[in-house]
């Protein structure tokens, strides 16, 4: 029996957050005078999704590591705290319900590679997600090791411990291949969402069970 739901963050419960990152990694670049034609980023990019913002810009950088920390200052200070990340962002129509109506039931947890301060202090106010998260668990977080983020299991372990449930007991859902890949490794159930990295065929592939349109559709696999 299913006692706790764990998601990921970014382009599940909050959708655009792809083309915020995206965009936040190409004006980071473009300050710094550096080029790389799209395709070449977008590779970078999926090889580090969901490890924290310095190794995604460490492979961005790889030919110009001395610019490290300055790429870091400036997607941090100026670019995801500012505009280019959050004017990108919109709500999943019906998921603040949906949150409600499962948290009668449920625990509801986070796992995710985005920074608690985004999420607590500017997406939840900003789109009146209700508070029901026990717990919510990022990849930036101080206890999490850059080695033991996705798709190592370290992050659910997290969870799955401080709240006393079992692995056979819990549900993942996400958007991207590095997710279902946590999600197995931690031996919980993965759901995709189709809002985000993964398509139709990639979960699939991946022979993933449940398989969402979005996150709002949840309640038809419990």
């Amino acid at each position: 029996m299913i006692k706790l739901i764990m998601f990921d963050w970014d382009d599940v419960i909050i959708l655009g957050s792809k083309k915020g990152y995206y965009n936040c990694y190409r004006e980071t670049l473009a300050e710094l005078g550096v080029v790389l034609d799209e395709k070449e980023m977008d590779i970078r990019i999926k090889r580090k999704w969901g490890q924290p913002f310095r190794e995604e810009l460490r492979s961005l950088l790889q030919e110009n590591l001395s610019l490290l920390d300055s790429a870091c200052d400036i997607f941090y200070n100026k670019k995801f705290h500012g505009e280019a990340f959050v004017k990108e962002l919109e709500e999943v129509q019906g998921v603040n319900d949906l949150l409600v109506r499962l948290n009668k039931k449920y625990k509801l947890a986070v796992a995710t590679g985005n920074q608690r301060e985004m999420i607590v202090e500017k997406m939840i106010p900003r789109f009146a997600i209700p508070q029901v998260f026990c717990q919510i668990v990022n990849s930036h977080d101080a206890n999490v090791p850059k080695e033991k983020t996705k798709p190592d299991p370290y992050m659910l372990n997290i969870i799955l411990k401080e709240q006393g449930i079992k692995n056979s007991e819990a549900l993942y859902v996400g958007d991207a291949e590095n997710d279902m890949q946590m999600a197995i490794n931690a031996g919980v159930v993965p759901v995709a969402v189709l809002t985000g990295h993964m398509s139709q065929k990639d979960a699939e592939s991946l022979h993933i069970k449940h398989i969402l349109p979005d996150v709002t559709k949840m309640e038809s696999i419990l």
